[in-house]
C-alpha cells in the first residue's frame, strides 16, 4: 500500500512539473510570437517611407546639428515646431549624400511655405531655403556639376533651382526664381510626396 501512495504521489509531482513547463512554453511562444509581431509593425512602417529618410543614426547626426543651429530659437520654439525630415541624396554626383532638411511648424512655415535647409555630406550648411513647399524633385538635369531642383509653382508651372558656381549654392528664395512650363521628366527623383515618398518623421 505504501508502495502505491508513493507512485501515486510521484505521478501528481510529475504532472504538476508537467503543467509548469507547459505553461512556461506557453509563455515563450506568446512572447516570441509578440516579438515577432513587433518586429513586422517596425518593418511595415519602416517600408512606409522613403529609404532615404529613415536612418536613425543620420537623423540623430541632424538633430544635433539642428540643436546648435537654433540653439537661440529653441527656448521659444514649440513641440510642434521641434519636427523635421530629411532626404539623403547625392546633388554633385561626389558619392557623397547631401541632406536636404524640411523644418515645420508655425516658427519655420507661412503662407508662403517652410523653410529647408540643405547640407554637406559633413554637416556645413550650404543653403537656407524660404518660402518652400513640397513636393521636392530632384532632376536629372545637372548645372555646374549639381542636379537641379524642382518645384511645383502652380497653373502648370514649375521652377527650377540651379546650382550658381559663383555663390556655390541654389537661390535661396524659390519664390524669384522664374516660372517655366518644363516638369519634372519620369527619371527625376521624387521627395516629400506623400503618395510616392514619404519621409518619416524626427524630432530634435
Amino acid at each position: 500500500m505504501a508502495g502505491f501512495v508513493a507512485v501515486v504521489l510521484m505521478l501528481s509531482a510529475c504532472k504538476k512539473e508537467s503543467e509548469k513547463a507547459t505553461v512556461k512554453i506557453d509563455s515563450l511562444a506568446a512572447s516570441q510570437e509578440g516579438s515577432t509581431k513587433d518586429s513586422v509593425k517596425t518593418v511595415a512602417e519602416q517600408s512606409d517611407y522613403q529609404s532615404e529618410t529613415t536612418d536613425n543614426a543620420t537623423a540623430e547626426k541632424l538633430k544635433l546639428y539642428l540643436q546648435d543651429y537654433l540653439k537661440t530659437d529653441l527656448p521659444s520654439l514649440e513641440a510642434q515646431d521641434r519636427k523635421f525630415s530629411f532626404y539623403a541624396v547625392d546633388l554633385n554626383n561626389d558619392k557623397k549624400d547631401e541632406y536636404l532638411i524640411s523644418l515645420s511648424g508655425r516658427a519655420f512655415c507661412g503662407s508662403g511655405g517652410c523653410t529647408f535647409l540643405l547640407l554637406s555630406n559633413d554637416l556645413k550648411l550650404i543653403n537656407r531655403f524660404t518660402v518652400m513647399n513640397p513636393p521636392v524633385f530632384r532632376s536629372a538635369g545637372i548645372t555646374s556639376g549639381w542636379n537641379d531642383l524642382i518645384l511645383i509653382s502652380g497653373n502648370e508651372k514649375y521652377k527650377h533651382l540651379k546650382w550658381d558656381a559663383k555663390t556655390g549654392k541654389y537661390p535661396s528664395n524659390p519664390s524669384l526664381v522664374k516660372d517655366t512650363e518644363i516638369a519634372p521628366s519620369g527619371h527625376d527623383f521624387i521627395m516629400w510626396d506623400d503618395n510616392f515618398s514619404r519621409a518619416k518623421i524626427f524630432e530634435f
